[in-house]
């Protein structure tokens, strides 16, 4: 049986979190949003509140290394590229924001996946 590529299994994972994060009752905005600052994963909404979803997927199960690879400079442009978003998106201005981090763990003996969701991951880093 193939394996599948890096490609895809990045893919699987931004496609289950998504599901994960519309099961538990948030309305989907937007994926993969770019700009020349960064990219944003998946946007969602729920009671007021606007989260930008960092999606790492991975095949050795470590939280930590996950979490670590999410690093200041990435945080950086995260929040740079979020701030463009609520700027094109006026309607979000009243709403709550937050960064959260949620990694998706392959299992390839099993070709399975578990997913692990931190809510306010990491606060947003704004250049004065």
């Amino acid at each position: 049986m193939d394996q599948p590529s890096k490609h895809d299994i990045f893919k699987t994972g931004e496609d289950l979190a998504t599901k994960y994060l519309i099961s538990n009752g948030y309305r989907l905005v937007c994926r993969n949003f770019r700009t020349r600052s960064g990219e944003i994963d998946i946007i969602v909404e729920t009671d007021q509140h606007l989260i930008f979803v960092e999606v790492k997927t991975r095949t050795f199960h470590s939280i930590e290394t996950a979490l670590a690879s999410v690093s200041y400079t990435k945080q950086k442009k995260i929040s740079k590229t979020a701030q463009e978003y609520i700027n094109l998106n006026e309607q979000y201005g009243n709403h709550i924001f937050r960064f959260d981090v949620i990694v998706v763990f392959r299992n390839a003996s099993t070709n399975t996946y578990s997913i692990h969701h931190l809510e306010d991951a990491f606060y947003p880093i704004i250049d004065e």
